[in-house]
């Protein structure tokens, strides 16, 4: 019997093999984040946060439907293949005043670099993953307001791991939120 997948949106699952001092500064953070979140807090370091998110991709969000407090994302929206789609499901996630924090590997632009950077697609710790996307931007079609922002670089060989941002975005409530 054959089947087949009704997903739309296919996440890469499984665990991440970074390197060493990846892993060890991404845990750090991830800790950070978690104590100063209160509230609903959709982590997506957890699978079942992640099909969450992919469902509100695929199937949006119901009118009234889950209203999330804080959204945490450490280097996972790299599982998913449309950053920009991601960060509007989580837009849609979250409650009015709700608030993102996201860590995620980026890479500075330019055809130069990215041609650099394509011998990296196959190495282990980076392999399905989709780095090196500019999170800043692909805010900018949200209702997400950038409230807080830090570049940072680690310690490691793998290029697409090297150069990381730090973002805090508080979700705006619009008029027509207002008005319902």
């Amino acid at each position: 019997m054959l089947t087949v997948s009704t997903r739309k949106t296919v996440i890469v699952e499984g665990l991440r093999r970074f390197p060493k001092a990846v892993e060890t500064e991404l845990g750090r953070r991830h800790a950070q984040a978690l104590a100063v979140s209160s509230g609903r807090v959709l982590d997506l370091s957890d699978p079942g946060a992640r099909t969450v998110l992919r469902e509100a991709i695929d199937n949006g969000v119901a009118s009234g439907g889950s209203q999330w407090d804080i959204a945490i994302s450490v280097a996972e929206l790299i599982r998913f293949p449309d950053l920009t789609a991601s960060l509007n499901a989580i837009d849609a996630l979250l409650a009015p005043d709700g608030r993102l924090l996201a860590i995620e590997p980026v890479v500075r632009p330019g055809t130069l670099r990215v041609l650099g950077l394509a011998p990296w697609s196959a190495t282990r710790s980076v392999r399905g993953f989709h780095v090196g996307r500019d999170i800043a931007a692909a805010l900018r079609t949200t209702h997400l307001v950038n409230d807080d922002i830090d570049r940072f670089t680690l310690p490691t060989a793998v290029v697409p791991l090297r150069h990381f941002v730090s973002v805090g975005a508080r979700r705006v409530v619009t008029v027509s939120e207002v008005e319902q």
